[in-house]
């Protein structure tokens, strides 16, 4: 069931009153507190929920910061395509258009796109938990039939690629080269190497080093 980022919030769910209300449902719990958790592959549906939010925070408030919490594989999982990279482009154009400062965190896992996501929170604000896992990996082509679509989605395939490769190399500081070349194959890092690769800015124990740093202005942590 799709939940409105402008839902109203209802009243809280309290004592055993027969007239009690049901409880609010937590994504509008969460984004009053200006959060957006990813918690599933990047399919349509999910991006559009993620832009909505993204676009309803930044009306409400286009100077205080929006935390955006991962834990998704991306487009593909394990060999198999499961989405279009075109919804991580979208949600990704959308953080870099909105004016709020982005604080991205990874919970669990940040494959593929996901990764890419993470990368592109605001610099200083990128973080992740110390057991999360991170995967740089190129795009996958699922398709079949004609000769001549498969070599029309291989083209794509490849567009999508380098336009990985430019954001992760922007993202991170790190060659196009290098990153083309760890995109290759499956590319698991640690969150500490992570920070090494410049791909998140640091890694967090605590929600009180996140509240520390989303005090402080963007960028001077």
């Amino acid at each position: 069931m799709e939940h409105s980022p402008i839902k109203a919030m209802q009243a809280p769910y309290t004592g055993d009153n027969f007239y009690r209300t049901p409880p609010p449902d937590l994504p509008s719990l969460l984004l009053k507190e200006r959060i957006v958790y990813l918690g599933a592959p990047l399919v349509p549906e999910v991006t559009k929920l993620i832009i909505a939010e993204l676009l309803y925070l930044q009306s409400e408030d286009p100077d205080k910061p929006i935390k955006i919490y991962i834990n998704s594989v991306g487009t593909s999982f394990g060999d198999q395509p499961i989405a279009f990279e075109t919804e991580a482009f979208a949600i990704y154009d959308t953080m870099r258009y909105i004016k709020p400062p982005i604080h991205t965190i990874c919970i669990g896992q940040a494959m593929g796109m996901a990764a890419m996501l993470l990368s592109a929170g605001t610099k200083g604000c990128r973080a992740a938990l110390p057991h999360a896992s991170i995967v740089l990996k190129q795009p996958i082509s699922g398709t079949r039939g004609q000769a001549t679509d498969i070599q029309i989605m291989a083209k794509e395939v490849f567009v999508n690629k380098e336009a990985m490769v430019e954001i992760f190399a922007r993202n991170t500081g790190q060659d196009k080269a290098k990153v083309k070349k760890d995109m290759d194959r499956l590319f698991y890092i640690t969150p500490d190497q992570a920070v090494e690769y410049g791909l998140i800015d640091r890694v967090f124990e605590s929600k009180a080093q996140l509240d520390s740093e989303s005090a402080a202005p963007a960028g001077v942590l």
